[in-house]
């Protein structure tokens, strides 16, 4: 820990990446005690994650208008895919950090999550700022698709989609002619609109895409796209301050990769997140990636876990432990740099053969990841 602490704390964008499946219980404990020690030692005063934009929004509105805000708001914005015990400590963190304004947050996915404030109560916050009759066309459907009430004689379709989209388009160009008049309220409905947009967008891409043939390569748009989207959203929370913020992006390994262009199929350039990041932050951002040399993991949105298959004896997790008794091994960038194309598993839990120095800045491998354990969060009266 001391040893990531220290490469990270003069940076302006500290990237924590985490493999894909959102699984991994020692990955996430590390996470959350790293996040407190560049927050109270290294002064950081951003936290940017991998969740929908609109909850946050709804949070910073809050404090604004000098109203509380609780830690089940800021738990259901950090989203169900970390509720979990052992995330569960950065909730009262992320909360005390922000009513005492020492640090702002913020979601960097357009995506909506489900059992929030973006699925439920948003829509009705929006919709009436259509007018005449489009204010109930839209607002029927977008409440329909927000609670998924889709059956035979109201299918989910290509066309449902576009309608949606189309609305969404034609709030952001309400909200947007207001200008000047519009307040800080009007504004985070136009960024939430705007949004909205580019989600829908998205889905109208994929579903009007003809499927690619078996076998064949990946098409990677829809990633590129979202991660795009991802980096606007983080580009607009940094323009909001007068002065350089010092931010934490949490996010997985795939999207926070400064480079993926060793690990391609074929199918098309993948340019994620970290890419972006890389060309306007250069050396003020680092990339920390995650893996184990065993053990097990679940998909964050299941209970079903995984046994992790025994590490080859080519790869860098192998490497990392040759000769060490250690439970934990940091892999620095000149060691990536030494060691060249290996074979390592910190993407997906897939082995892949790869210059990792150009994906990453530093490593930490596991001798042993497990699960996290399941936490629920109890509602409040009224939700």
């Amino acid at each position: 820990m001391d040893r990531v602490v220290r490469d990270l704390c003069d940076k302006r964008l500290a990237l924590l990446g985490e493999e894909s499946h959102h699984g991994s219980a020692r990955t996430l404990a590390f996470k959350v005690e790293l996040t407190r020690r560049l927050v109270e030692e290294c002064h950081y005063d951003a936290f940017f994650i991998e969740s929908g934009i609109y909850d946050f929004l709804r949070i910073q509105e809050r404090l604004a208008a000098g109203q509380p805000i609780s830690e089940d708001m800021v738990a259901a914005a950090v989203g169900g895919m970390w509720a979990n015990q052992e995330v569960a400590p950065l909730i009262p963190l992320l909360t005390r950090w922000l009513e005492a304004g020492t640090l702002v947050a913020g979601g960097i996915d357009d995506q909506v999550n489900r059992g929030t404030y973006a699925q439920r109560e948003m829509p009705r916050e929006l919709i009436p700022a259509l007018a005449g009759p489009r204010q109930a066309e839209c607002g029927a459907e977008i409440e329909r698709y927000m609670s998924w009430r889709y059956d035979d004689a109201h299918p989910y379709t290509v066309q449902t989609a576009k309608f949606i989209q189309g609305c969404w388009k034609e709030l952001e160009s309400v909200l947007s002619s207001r200008g000047g008049a519009a307040t800080s309220g009007t504004r985070d409905h136009l960024r939430m609109a705007r949004n909205l947009e580019r989600f829908f967008a998205r889905l109208v891409a994929v579903m009007s895409r003809s499927p690619a043939p078996t076998g064949g390569p990946t098409d990677w748009s829809d990633f590129n796209d979202r991660d795009h989207s991802m980096f606007t959203n983080l580009e607009w929370h940094l323009s909001q301050s007068p002065t350089p913020r010092k931010a934490i992006v949490w996010l997985a390994t795939i999207h926070a990769a400064r480079d993926l262009q060793r690990l391609d199929d074929g199918g098309g350039p993948r340019i994620p997140f970290g890419s972006h990041v890389q060309a306007k932050f250069g050396d003020q951002s680092f990339v920390l990636g995650f893996s184990a040399l065993a053990g097990s993991y679940s998909l964050a949105s299941t209970a079903r876990t995984y046994t992790l298959e025994p590490a080859r004896a080519d790869s860098l997790e192998a490497w990392a432990f040759s000769g060490h008794t250690s439970d934990t091994r940091y892999v620095e960038e000149r060691q990536l740099r030494e060691l060249g194309s290996r074979a390592a598993r910190p993407v997906n839990y897939t082995w892949m053969t790869a210059p990792w120095a150009t994906v990453m800045d530093g490593l930490l491998v596991f001798r042993e990841e497990r699960p996290p354990r399941p936490v629920t969060r109890q509602a409040p009266a009224g939700e």
